[in-house]
């Protein structure tokens, strides 16, 4: 059976995301939580293995957790490369930087929390082992699986595994939690709460059908996935060049490239980009192009990368894992998901005018979770998102993407200086560069608050 290998495991991935569904929608009190049906069925997974593996085969997992790091690895990228490939027939004249710099702000609050925990908790770990709780909440487990993976020799061989585990507590916090928020708003506003939350798109896309002539040999789903092919070979032949130049440097070499290696979807997100360019190019001279490019499409291939992508995650944490890091795992989540509570409670409240309900609960599921995760809350105080909330929250994050670059700069000062034997002394450096950071864009926030610009 060696001919089935790794596709054992997407087969496994599949089913419990299916039996998740099925639970999701038949079992009272499942669709009163807001969690994903692929972080559910890894959770379930998770649970088998580890009560099982030990008694059936001698193991603390059934799962190859290498492997399964590859899946995720991989899924990673290709839904990255896949949302990247979209086009945006549209732009949005809302006032999206606000919400893009109290994103950013999060996030380096978050830091905050994990860094002082590990300089006054868990000092004998590295201090990315509590930054990583907000790449865990604020980014979801894709980003903080790739920045766990390239911090993973400073933490004991567990990164991948601790980037994901604050990803599942962070969906968690959202799910419990911004129930809670909006059962307390619901009654405040004298409305009946929601009974279920299902789970929806961020996004809505617009479906063209034309009248079938004949049957395309090479129809739209293999366009796009021949597409997807094409730009991750890219990627793959970029690394090789980087592996081959950079294993010349000793060392040093091999620190850089296991960087870069981690942000393979990165490289594919460019691209993706320079693609996109290409194909305007030929557009601008009249070629037909629509053809390669469907939204449809790539949002469902997008979907399911991130699907597997959180399942997969999920299914790599181990008994080792959770004794080694489970106490601080549980108390960083514990004070990040306190403080975010608290200080999105209160910038909502200064920096819009209009519909602070609604921020308040969207980014809070956001900062927690995924962008879907603060959309399901959204439906809760705006069932039928009259408000421009859900659109602001999407072209917020793209915002803050960019604004957040300094940010990730800093995070990594402790990476980069980790062999200089001052440590904690760069580590403090990181911290204060974070609170200059909220510092600066908080104050801009308020301002702008007091000006009425986010009507």
């Amino acid at each position: 059976m060696e001919e089935w290998g790794i596709i054992v495991y997407f087969l496994v991935i599949g089913m419990l995301i299916f039996v998740a569904k099925v639970l999701k929608t038949w079992v009272p009190g499942l669709n009163k939580v807001v969690i994903p049906s692929s972080l559910l069925g890894g959770i379930i997974g998770l649970i088998i293995s580890l009560v099982f593996a030990p008694i059936l085969i001698g193991k603390e997992t059934f799962f190859d957790v290498d492997a399964m790091g590859h899946i995720v690895y991989h899924a990673l990228a290709i839904g990255f490369i896949a949302l990247a490939l979209k086009t945006n027939k549209t732009e949005s004249k809302k006032k999206i930087w606000s919400t893009g710099m109290l994103i950013t702000t999060t996030y380096a609050l978050q830091a905050v929390i994990g860094i002082i925990l590990v300089l006054t908790l868990f000092s004998d770990k590295f201090v990315g082992s509590g930054m990583l709780v907000a790449l865990g909440f604020g980014q979801g487990p894709g980003l903080a699986y790739a920045i766990g993976k390239s911090w993973t020799n400073q933490l004991g061989g567990f990164g991948e595994a601790l980037g994901v585990s604050y990803a599942l507590l962070g969906f968690l916090t959202g799910g419990v939690v911004g129930v809670f928020l909006i059962n307390l708003i619901s009654r405040k506003r004298g409305r009946e709460k929601p009974k279920t939350y299902e789970e929806t798109s961020a996004t809505t896309e617009v479906i063209e059908v034309e009248k079938v002539k004949e049957i395309s040999i090479l129809d739209g789903l293999t366009t796009q996935a021949v597409i997807i092919a094409i730009i991750y070979g890219l990627v793959y032949l970029t690394l090789l060049l980087a592996d081959l130049g950079l294993s010349k440097l000793g060392t040093t070499g091999e620190q850089a490239f296991g960087l870069i290696k981690g942000f393979n979807f990165i490289i594919g997100i460019v691209y993706a980009l320079i693609y996109k360019q290409i194909l305007k190019a030929f557009e601008r001279k009249g070629k037909n192009i629509r053809f390669m490019t469907n939204n449809y499409i790539l949002s469902n291939i997008g979907s399911l990368a991130f699907n597997v992508m959180i399942t997969g995650s999920v299914l790599m944490i181990t008994l080792d894992f959770l004794s080694s890091f489970g106490v601080q795992l549980i108390v960083t989540s514990a004070f990040a998901g306190f403080f975010t509570l608290i200080y999105l409670r209160y910038m909502t409240r200064k920096v819009y005018v209009e519909h602070q309900d609604e921020y308040y609960v969207a980014l809070f599921g956001m900062l927690t979770g995924v962008a879907s995760t603060g959309v399901a809350l959204l439906k809760g105080v705006d069932p039928n998102l009259e408000t421009p909330v859900a659109e602001e929250l999407v072209l917020g994050s793209g915002t803050a993407i960019t604004m957040a670059l300094p940010l990730f700069l800093i995070m990594f000062i402790p990476t980069f200086t980790y062999d200089s034997g001052n440590h904690t002394l760069w580590s403090i450096i990181a911290l204060l560069g974070c609170i200059v950071y909220i510092a600066i864009f908080v104050s801009i926030l308020l301002v702008r608050g007091k000006r009425g610009v986010n009507v």
